[in-house]
């Protein structure tokens, strides 16, 4: 019997590069996503409308491929076999219309979509926020990338019309609704970038040395003001108190953030300055954005979206607009040919999308 399983993509509406130091991030889950038809199996065999080729594994993980998706999939199946998942395969077909390296976190759709299924076809249940861990840790066994548990956790915590207000140290989490009146414009640059090759390893690098001023705090317990005085007192490099103040002044925008979505009115205006905030504090403070998407951000204020940053690791990717939903689509195709006409090597792919259901059995 071929059952059908599917994991959505995410857009992290503001909050990037806290979810490590065990900060808070607002991500939504998208109507767009992974789909994964399968049936029982002695082996791991899927093949991809994405991927070129097929991937056979061990049901315990074993013997991974070197290279390729199939990383990823038998990392997965050796974290749930660590937590003492049945060793039951599968076989069947995934499809999709998530693009990989824009930024809506393709791999961790991949990951969340096979846990699912793999739990489900041995009888083995796992609560969703353990899911999420174990795919995070196999990002990490795949591709050495140290991630956090946002991108995964969001896969799995995804509620329509709604963002998830995730602690990412404490792991508590809660809905935030999401104005019907706003709409989220995502903006793919057409700047690629995998997580292993990017500066992704070394920020993180750079952040843990900056965290030793907070001697063992959490960064979300302090107040941007006690800033200076920490990083003097610890004598931090410029390089590690820029990264720590980026992670500090972006918990307290994503809390603010929150608060302006869930105000009636929406806040309209804190949105534009949050966001903003948000993205100059990317590129000056983490130096994550590229060029490409700085232009996509201003371009978006300029056609008339009520806020916009870079979204997700950066390095290239992505961008999110929030805008006015009867104007989505034509923001969307303005903001792509004013950006094709500034510059002649990237064409920006439009993705509208809202808040969806997160990953489960369907059908």
């Amino acid at each position: 019997m071929t059952r059908r399983f599917w994991a959505p993509g995410r857009v992290n509406l503001i909050g990037d590069h806290t979810d490590y130091s065990g900060g808070l991030v607002l991500p939504a889950a998208i109507d767009h996503g992974l789909w994964l038809d399968v049936e029982a199996s002695a082996v791991i065999a899927l093949e991809s409308q994405l991927e070129q080729e097929a991937v056979t594994v061990a049901p315990d993980g074993s013997r991974p491929p070197a290279t390729g998706w199939g990383r990823y999939v038998a990392a997965v199946a050796a974290e749930l076999a660590a937590l003492g998942r049945p060793a039951v395969g599968l076989r069947g077909r995934l499809t999709g219309d998530l693009p990989t390296g824009s930024g809506l976190s393709s791999s961790a759709a991949l990951e969340v979509v096979v846990a699912t299924a793999l739990c489900a076809v041995a009888d083995f249940a796992l609560p969703p926020l353990e899911l999420a861990q174990a795919a995070q840790r196999a990002e990490e066994r795949a591709v050495g990338v140290p991630c956090g548990v946002m991108d995964q956790a969001a896969s799995v915590l995804g509620r329509a019309d709604a963002a998830v207000l995730l602690h990412c140290g404490t792991l508590e989490h809660r809905l935030v609704a999401m104005p019907p009146e706003l709409a989220m414009v995502v903006l793919d640059s057409g700047v690629q970038r995998r997580l292993e090759s990017s500066g992704y390893a070394t920020r993180r690098a750079e952040l843990e040395r900056g965290l030793v001023a907070l001697q063992g705090r959490s960064p979300v317990a302090v107040a941007t003001d006690e800033l200076a005085g920490l990083v003097a007192a610890a004598d931090l490099d410029e390089v590690a108190a820029a990264r720590l103040h980026h992670v500090v002044t972006e918990n307290a925008r994503v809390t603010a953030a929150a608060a302006a979505l869930e105000r009636d009115p929406v806040d309209r205006t804190a949105l534009g300055e949050l966001f903003a905030g948000s993205h100059a504090s990317l590129r000056d403070q983490y130096q994550v954005t590229v060029p490409e998407t700085d232009l996509l951000v201003d371009l978006c204020l300029q056609t008339g979206a009520v806020a916009a940053r870079m979204t997700g690791a950066g390095f290239g990717g992505a961008v999110v607009a929030l805008v006015d939903a009867d104007r989505a689509a034509p923001v969307g195709d303005a903001v792509a040919a004013a950006y094709q006409a500034r510059q002649d090597r990237w064409r920006a792919t439009v993705v509208q999308c809202r808040a969806a259901e997160g990953a489960g059995e369907r059908g």
